[in-house]
Parts: structure tokens; sequence; C-alpha cells
């Protein structure tokens, strides 16, 4: 095995290893559980056994009430945004066709909708409270670039 098959096999290494840890890193976010506690109709198809529980979206609809003073109608619209973000997230991670780089960007696009959506429902006090978690950008990326231009950049350090 020459050096530069050696090098191409530890940078396509590295490379999984970078867009695996993005993807949990996306999915760290979310605190929400698996399954519809509040509603029970959709069974779990395994179980997980964690160190930790996540909270459920009931969960996190009740710590964004408590900090935003969020009213009933706006507390209603806050769990279908999340549950609607929750499905977008279930189809990702099952969409097998994907590219590892593909699902990220979808991932952060609906990220980006969520926030969106979320500020759409507040006042302008809520709005001021509101700090959604931020997405980090890669090393020498702007907001736009691509997982594949920031190997570009690393690769030619």
């Amino acid at each position: 095995m020459t050096s530069d098959s050696r090098s191409r096999e530890f940078l396509g290494t590295k490379r999984r290893a970078f867009v695996l840890a993005l993807q949990v890193f996306f999915l760290m976010p979310l605190h929400i559980s698996a399954g519809r506690q509040s509603s029970g109709d959709v069974a779990p198809h395994h179980q997980v056994h964690r160190q930790y529980k996540r909270p459920s979206i009931d969960d996190r609809v009740k710590t964004l009430s408590k900090l935003l003073d969020l009213n009933e109608r706006q507390q209603s619209e806050l769990k279908r945004v999340l549950w609607s973000r929750h499905d977008q997230v279930i189809k990702i991670l099952r969409a097998q066709s994907l590219s590892p780089v593909d699902r990220v960007n979808q991932f952060r696009a609906i990220n980006d909708n969520t926030v969106e959506r979320i500020m759409a429902l507040l006042n302008e006090e809520q709005k001021k409270k509101y700090n959604p978690p931020r997405q980090p950008e890669a090393p020498g990326t702007s907001s736009k670039a691509s997982l594949e231009d920031w190997l570009k950049v690393t690769k030619q350090k």
C-alpha cells in the first residue's frame, strides 16, 4: 500500500467521522422523544436504553412556555411546529438514498425553518428572550458553504 493510498484512506475515514459528528450534533438540539408520548398513537419500533431521558415535545413546550411566557394559542402552535420538525427529521433519517452532505444540508434547512416558524409565533418581547441554538460553521466557510467546500479548504492546508 503506497503512502498516497494510505492518506486517501485516512481522509476517507476522517470525512466519514466528520459527517457522522455533524449529524449527531444537529440531532442533539432536537430534545424530542422517539415516540409520541402525549397521544400514544405511535409505538416505538424498538426500545433503546439511554443514560439520560431526553425531554419530550410536551416538556420542550412547557420549558419554552415558561421562558417566553407563551399563551395557550402559542403553546399549541409551538407544539405543532416541533412535531413537524420531528416528522421531517425522521423522514431524513429514514431516507437511505441521501448522501451525508445532502442529509446535513436538509437538517440545517429544517432547523432554519423551525426557528423562523417559532419566531413568527412570538411577540416583540418574546422574540427578545428567544435564543435559538446556533449551528456552528466549519472553519473557513460561510453560512452557505457546503461540507464539500470545507473539505476542500482543509485539504489544501
